[in-house]
């Protein structure tokens, strides 16, 4: 089965050409790799990369957005890779994650072996994720941000993942800079674009609207990954902190069953949440987290 490989980016050349090249040592190589720039990457950069890929035999794509035209941001970079990518399934990965050298192949190999027309993506796992402690997951049960399932958006609009699964899992939720996607069946829910960036949970949206219509992902942990959390070129801890809230609640209007259960559940949630972040330290998230929470929506 041929795959197409697509990477949204934005003034992250150095991290980029890390996963480029991590993309050219898999065991298992695309038929086309697509990148998305929401700036302008230099020119010698992408002829290099062009000449490099081709050598391989695979089809390199540049992909300039002209802002005249199209948004800026993650979620319109995303939707123009589904209109673009040629194959059945297409990666959609972060420009600064670096790939281990089967990452590809196990993806590919779960598709291939599995037709069910509701499996919608497929993700790996990020290698250097602390593990989440004991008191870590009591916490994040009596705040109910916690589910049924390991990997997940429960029904209030907060993501769930264990990225230390020893088994191959289904569930509605996968990294979204880390997943493959039935293409057909990604382009018809499309990525809310919500206020344009690149942290406003446009994967955590896209998850649960997916959920609800019945679909499924299927989470392979042999498939790993290295996530650098570049800081290049990234928000402010404000601004991150106020999307995150701000979209959370248009996604649980949009999208979550509105009672008094849920409205507690939400708040409550939230509550918890927010003081993660405090505890750990990320005052200017945090701080973030309250002011989209208070904030009106638009």
């Amino acid at each position: 089965m041929n795959f197409s490989v697509v990477i949204p980016t934005y003034n992250r050349e150095k991290d980029l050409k890390e996963c480029l090249d991590s993309i050219l040592k898999q065991t298992l190589l695309a038929t086309e790799v697509l990148i998305i720039d929401d700036s302008k990457l230099h020119l010698e950069f992408v002829d290099r990369e062009r000449k490099t890929f081709e050598d391989k035999k695979i089809n390199f794509v540049y992909y300039r957005k002209n802002h005249q035209k199209e948004g800026r941001g993650l979620s319109e970079s995303k939707n123009i890779a589904l209109g673009l990518a040629k194959e059945k399934v297409i990666f959609i990965l972060d420009d600064d994650v670096v790939l281990s050298n089967d990452f590809l192949e196990r993806i590919m190999k779960t598709w291939i072996n599995n037709e069910d027309k509701n499996l919608i993506g497929v993700g790996g796992t990020i290698k250097n994720s602390r593990k989440k402690m004991w008191i870590e997951r009591v916490y994040n049960k009596f705040f109910g941000l916690s589910s049924l399932y390991k990997w997940d958006v429960n029904q209030v609009g907060f993501q769930v993942w264990d990225n230390g699964i020893k088994q191959r899992e289904k569930g509605h939720y996968a990294h979204g800079g880390l997943c493959s996607y039935n293409r057909k069946r990604a382009q018809l829910l499309k990525f809310t674009t919500f206020n344009g960036g690149r942290t406003a949970l446009e994967d955590i949206d896209f998850c649960l609207r997916a959920k609800n219509k019945g679909y499924y992902f299927i989470i392979e942990p042999k498939a790993k990954a290295f996530h650098k959390e570049s800081r290049i070129n990234r928000e402010k801890e404000l601004l991150i902190g106020f999307k995150e809230s701000h979209n959370r609640k248009i996604i649980f209007k949009d999208n979550c069953q509105k009672n008094f259960k849920n409205y507690l559940w939400f708040y409550w949630a939230n509550i918890g949440w927010v003081l993660r972040q405090f505890l750990a330290g990320h005052f200017q998230k945090s701080f973030g987290m309250i002011k989209g929470l208070i904030s009106k929506n638009k």
